[in-house]
């Protein structure tokens, strides 16, 4: 297993992993993601762990499934008052792997491993003047064990989650002289937490379910400290992954159609490390539709959420003339452009024999733009006040995925 373990995080952390709802994978699997990232009240196999673990309880055998997301991102940024340049960090592969087995009629098990979030930049290539030859790389794996019960028309299922992250901050603007980690060294850490959930079918066609992710604490060495001091900042090493609160619904409209609609609150507001930086709790609405044939499946959603990263007031007071609200709003938006607002998604599956099913999905996030002052991040004693407005930062940032599943059940 820990071979295992290390061998997907090396595959998923080069160059590292992009995010769609923040610095999380809005899904995993190919149904889910062709779904719009639905899946809390909607079983699709031994995966369904990642979005609710009481799921596993509708499994009505023993299955393996294995998967690969390629992840395109297109983002760039104009630096500190630069022509724009494209971010080098524009490929990932990102696998997942996910077991069950049914015990007996009220108990299945199940274990999963995916890469789930991630983000970063490579602005190593850009012109140092304007983009400090910024690069960044926040990569997580979890592994996931999980124990669902079912009995009669409702489900419970609770899954420890073990977290390992790396996390790389490096740039030049000259201060130290040498830059800050320019060898690109990350620091990486095991953080430890839960996941519990529960469905309720309170008809044969509908089905209501929620579940509920723990905060997990993570400090990545020095890395966010020694970052920060190369700006004259103080910032902490904590950079905990945050708590989610999630609902949905599922419902058979006939035989062959289903719709799906989930809600998840990211709490990014209460995480050491995000909420230092302002990010914002952040709502995601997810729809998706699916139609079964003879032997194949189609589905498409969508997925929207709100800017989870709040913009730091910019001015000319002596209280900031250290410069750390525009510095605060240039990390934000040169180094962890987790901005992206809505996906659209579509995909489908189709059944080789009895044993084995292939599933492939597609995601297209449209650029979005963000646009933030850092003016006052030139206020560092001893030179003058910079007045707000002077200087804005710009990033824009659009995504693609392509996903494929292979499932073998028992």
């Amino acid at each position: 297993m820990k071979k295992l373990v290390v061998s997907m995080f090396a595959v998923m952390a080069s160059p590292l992993v992009h995010a769609t709802n923040g610095d999380t994978m809005m899904s995993v699997g190919a149904e889910n993601t062709a779904l719009g990232g639905t899946g809390v009240a909607h079983f699709v196999g031994a995966e369904s762990t990642f979005a609710n673990p009481a799921m596993l309880g509708k499994s009505t055998g023993d299955e393996l499934v294995g998967g690969m997301v390629l992840f395109k991102p297109t983002v760039s940024n104009d630096g500190m008052g630069g022509a724009a340049a494209n971010s080098a960090a524009d490929t990932s592969y990102i696998p997942d792997i996910s077991y069950s087995s049914r015990i007996n009629d009220n108990l299945t098990y199940g274990v999963a491993m995916a890469g789930i979030a991630g983000m970063g930049v490579d602005y190593t290539g850009a012109p140092k003047a304007t983009h400090v030859l910024a690069k960044t790389a926040l990569s997580i794996l979890k592994v996931i064990p999980t124990i669902a019960y079912n009995d009669g028309h409702y489900g419970l299922g609770f899954s420890p989650v073990f977290q390992y992250g790396s996390l790389a901050i490096s740039y030049n603007n000259g201060n130290p002289p040498a830059g800050v980690n320019t060898a690109q060294n990350a620091s990486t850490h095991t953080g430890f937490g839960f996941a519990l959930g529960g469905y309720y079918n309170t008809s044969s066609a509908l089905t209501l379910g929620a579940s509920y992710n723990s905060k997990i604490r993570m400090n990545y060495g020095t890395q966010m400290s020694v970052a920060g001091t190369g700006f004259g900042q103080v910032f902490s090493d904590n950079l905990d992954q945050p708590a989610e609160i999630k609902a949905a619904i599922a419902y058979a409209a006939s035989s062959s159609f289903t719709v799906t609609a989930d809600y998840r609150l990211i709490q990014w507001a209460s995480a050491s490390g995000y909420k230092d930086f302002g990010w914002k709790n952040q709502t995601v609405i997810a729809v998706g539709g699916k139609y079964t044939g003879e032997g194949y499946w189609l589905g498409a959603g969508y997925n929207n959420s709100n800017n989870p990263i709040g913009v730091f007031a910019n001015g000319i007071a002596a209280n900031q003339q250290n410069g750390q609200n525009g510095i605060g709003n240039m990390f934000n938006n040169l180094m962890f452009p987790g901005i992206i607002k809505s996906s659209y998604t579509f995909g489908g599956g189709y059944t080789l024999n009895r044993n084995f099913d292939l599933a492939g999905a597609v995601m297209i996030a449209p650029k979005v733009t963000s646009r933030v002052d850092i003016s006052d991040a030139m206020n560092t004693p001893g030179n003058p006040l910079t007045p707000a407005g002077t200087l804005l930062n710009t990033t824009t940032h659009s995504q693609q995925s392509f996903t494929v599943s292979l499932r073998y059940k028992f």
